[in-house]
């Protein structure tokens, strides 16, 4: 946060797919020379704006950064030069302007590597650090240590932890989830950061995020063959029955229509995979969008090729098909989301859709559970990630939505909860406050 103006910078690494031509606003605005690794480094930083005046800053560098469009953090030499270098240039801008900020706030593990070096470069700046996913950490062998330059905070074994390094360097930690950040301080929790987030306990919080009203609105979203709102339903009815012949299914109103959104590798989607046989002998239906390839969208073939007419199968990471889906179904199947990265629950809500979510997963924060008469909850809450309770909780599903009327009252009312960053803006604000105190203390 600059202390000029009181606005928000946000600094991001210039990957290979972003073209900066096309960047609105965007303007090449210098170079940074670093040394980092026992080499000199050449980065060109551009400067930009958003519509709602939040600056920005990307950072380039042709020979890391430009090649990238993902980090793995797994290991891989080219992602420790990757992470180094932003690392090294975020502090390195900012101590060229050390006098403009108040406090850093990163986001991620490879924003970590930042937080590190910004605790051992410029130890008067207070920083906050959100985890999104504590599985993604940027590990790598000790060789590639010097890559990344950070300090023995970082260490891990044999090897350096970037998260961990950032965690220990934080004045605050957040999570996206109050239910994720206990999570990960549990005595139970085996997780090799498990010592680590439990060290860090006093100065974790969980900070649930909101979802974009503009973004998210059924209302409003072009994505949709017909717009609803929480007093007026007819339209999700429109979108269901055009999903429904899309897609080929049988185009029927009084059947459940189920939504499951996930990667090949989330543990969630393969855990309603193995109840797919026991699941769709019932009068349901079911759409999965599944973003990868494999041995998973093969089984979900296989429960194709057994029930052409209760379950079809998307591949692809395609946003437009994402909006249309969930504004049609009934049900949000989110069962692995440890970590709430996406808010799918939110979204669900939004759009008159009801999430099925672990009880002690990152998503439950926002739902509570339906009681038989629909009169209370805001969802389906399942007890342990197994198949006989993730069955039992799509079970429930559909004998709720036997109860059309109650279960269009539960519709209408998720729409109207209150999804915005309001109050996610607040308890931010006290986090600055408390980190730019305690860092002072």
């Amino acid at each position: 946060m600059r202390r000029a103006d009181h606005s928000v910078d946000m600094v991001s690494p210039l990957y290979g797919h972003i073209d900066t031509a096309k960047l609105a606003l965007a303007r090449r605005l210098t170079k940074l020379e670093l040394e980092l690794g026992g080499r000199a480094w050449s980065c060109e930083l551009y400067t930009g704006r958003t519509p709602d005046g939040v600056g920005l800053t990307f950072i380039g560098n042709e020979e890391v950064l430009l090649s990238a469009d993902s980090l793995t953090g797994e290991g891989e030499q080219l992602d420790a030069s990757r992470v180094g270098v932003f690392a090294a240039a975020v502090t390195e801008l900012i101590r060229q302007n050390a006098s403009d900020y108040d406090i850093v706030h990163a986001h991620g593990w490879a924003a970590a590597a930042a937080v590190a070096r910004l605790r051992s470069e410029l130890p008067d700046l207070p920083t906050v650090l959100t985890v999104y996913d504590a599985s993604h950490q940027g590990r790598f062998d000790a060789g590639d240590a010097e890559s990344i330059g950070l300090g023995d905070a970082a260490r891990d074994g044999e090897g350096v932890n970037v998260l961990k390094g950032g965690l220990l360097a934080a004045d605050r930690v957040t999570t996206l989830s109050p239910n994720y950040a206990h999570r990960l301080q549990r005595p139970d929790n085996d997780d090799r950061l498990s010592e680590v987030f439990r060290e860090i306990e006093p100065k974790t919080s969980g900070v649930r995020h909101g979802i974009d009203p503009a973004l998210w609105n059924p209302a409003t979203d072009g994505n949709l063959p017909a717009r609803f709102d929480p007093f007026d339903m007819e339209g999700k009815d429109k979108c269901k029955a055009e999903l429904q012949h899309d897609l080929t299914l049988p185009v029927r109103s009084d059947v459940p229509l189920f939504a499951a959104i996930g990667g090949v590798d989330d543990a969630g989607m393969a855990l309603l995979a193995k109840i797919g046989p026991d699941f769709l002998r019932n009068d349901v239906q079911l759409v999965v969008q599944l973003d990868g390839d494999g041995e998973l969208v093969a089984i979900y073939e296989e429960l194709w090729d057994q029930w052409p007419d209760r379950i079809q199968i998307k591949t692809g990471d395609d946003e437009a098909f994402r909006h249309a889906l969930i504004a049609a179904s009934d049900f949000v199947v989110a069962p692995g989301h440890d970590a709430p990265s996406d808010n799918i629950q939110m979204r669900a809500q939004r759009y008159g859709a009801l999430p099925i979510v672990h009880r002690d997963g990152g998503l439950a924060d926002e739902v509570v559970d339906c009681e038989a008469s629909l009169k209370t909850g805001s969802g389906i809450l399942f007890d342990e990630p197994t198949t006989r309770s993730l069955l039992s909780a799509v079970q429930r599903g559909a004998a709720a939505f036997a109860n059309n009327k109650a279960f269009r009252e539960v519709q209408s009312r998720v729409m109207r909860i209150d999804h915005s960053w309001e109050r996610t803006t607040r308890l931010y604000e006290r986090t600055y406050r408390e980190a730019i105190s305690a860092h002072a203390g």
